[in-house]
């Protein structure tokens, strides 16, 4: 079955969600589970000595066992002039970016039994024409041509209409918490998509990265873990992060045997983080024009716990919409822009086979929705200079090898014949 596929690379998850092609309309977008058990994979790569790649779960895990081989959010570092070394190999950011994104690409056609029609890949918002054409050159030499990026915060608003629409002129506010930063952005509903209006990220906030750290202290105050046992510890952090996300639907979780957290004690530790992303949205909010906004949508794994929506509610004068699956909203988002859109009547006369062949009718790229150059080119008010590279030999600028050619190693690593 045709489909488009939306991906989500962030500095700790990627996501991806397809649509499907039906009979009549495209269809909704769909979480793939990219990491079996789970919808998201680890955003972390590790890169054998023969250049062979393993993503997620399975990279995590030789992480304790060759660090020195492993990359952890890549794309967050496009276009930054210190490499990657991993081993004696030195890989622009951009390049491990590309290889991850095929490694989802590739994972999904495998499920899908087909390659997608089209791949929409979110990126930062502040991103410039230059960083985009860095990622877009690396994954021209990744074998992924044509690959369209779209802002995160266009991504969250295009989720949130699919759910409820907004109608024209009118504005959205976002904001993302994610692993390691808080992201706001007011976006206003155009003729063809939604415009970027004014966009802000602090990575002061912490967001779920410092839930974590905070539930490892209470933890270990409360059991006495020794925290000079590296394993231990890694243990234990890995247990918080599970009890984490379980407490945003159960009241309390057992972190380890014969300790349990109730959701009150937890939220008790993690309000003042919650309350500090909650207030950069009421600043952005501030900005917003004069008729207001149609909601504040709240997306990014960490918008799951219930406290979020709570402190929203009440410290925001505009309607509060938590998405049923936060962590998930960008990816889907993504897959939405993706699909075809039905695009002007024809006039009278006109030549109405030109689109015969896609076998979708008429259908305008996601480039021109959101106006974002097939190139990842802005104009050249937009484009920065690169910055200059420190005194060493970035040496491949192939990307490692992924999952094709590793006679399909999923994501704990095992061959899928």
């Amino acid at each position: 079955m045709r489909y488009v596929l939306g991906i989500h690379v962030g500095a700790t998850r990627v996501t991806a969600a397809v649509c499907r092609a039906t009979a009549g309309p495209w269809g909704p977008p769909e979480v793939v589970p990219l990491g079996g058990a789970v919808p998201w994979l680890d955003s972390v790569l590790h890169v054998s000595a023969a250049g062979e790649l393993l993503a997620g779960e399975a990279a995590m895990r030789m992480a304790a066992t060759e660090p020195e081989r492993v990359a952890f959010g890549p794309l967050r570092r496009t276009g930054d002039p210190v490499p990657y070394v991993l081993g004696e190999v030195s890989y622009p950011a951009e390049t491990l970016a590309a290889a991850l994104i095929g490694w989802v690409a590739d994972r999904v056609a495998d499920l899908e039994g087909a390659a997608p029609e089209r791949i929409v890949v979110t990126h930062p918002a502040e991103w410039s024409g230059y960083r985009r054409g860095l990622l877009h050159e690396a994954l021209d030499r990744a074998d992924l041509p044509g690959v369209l990026a779209l802002p995160a915060p266009i991504a969250a608003a295009e989720s949130r209409h699919a759910q409820a629409e907004v109608p024209p002129g009118g504005t959205l506010a976002v904001c993302r918490i994610g692993g390691t930063s808080v992201e706001t952005a007011l976006l206003r509903r155009g003729p063809r998509g939604f415009d970027l209006l004014t966009h802000a990220e602090n990575a002061e906030c912490g967001a779920g990265a410092l839930l974590d750290d905070l539930l490892v202290r209470h933890v270990v105050e409360r059991t006495g873990t020794d925290q000079r046992d590296p394993d231990a510890m890694a243990r234990l952090r890995s247990a918080c992060v599970v009890a984490k996300e379980r407490l945003a639907h159960a009241r309390e979780v057992h972190v380890t045997e014969g300790l349990a957290v109730p959701r009150a004690e937890f939220e008790r530790l993690a309000r003042p983080v919650l309350a500090a992303a909650v207030t950069e949205l009421h600043r952005m909010l501030a900005q917003a024009p004069g008729d207001g906004v149609e909601a504040a949508v709240l997306v990014g794994g960490t918008a799951a716990v219930p406290l979020v929506r709570e402190l929203a509610e009440t410290m925001l004068d505009c309607p509060v919409a938590v998405d049923d699956d936060p962590a998930t909203a960008l990816a889907r988002g993504a897959a939405v822009a993706a699909r075809p859109c039905p695009g002007p009547r024809p006039e009278p006369g006109a030549d109405a086979g030109s689109d015969a062949g896609s076998g979708s009718g008429s259908g305008e790229l996601v480039t021109a929705r959101h106006e974002l150059p097939a190139v990842y080119r802005d104009g050249p008010d937009d484009l920065e200079p690169p910055p200059p590279r420190p005194p060493v030999e970035v040496t491949p600028l192939e990307p490692p090898k992924r999952t094709l050619s590793l006679r399909r190693k999923d994501s704990r690593g095992e061959d899928r014949r």
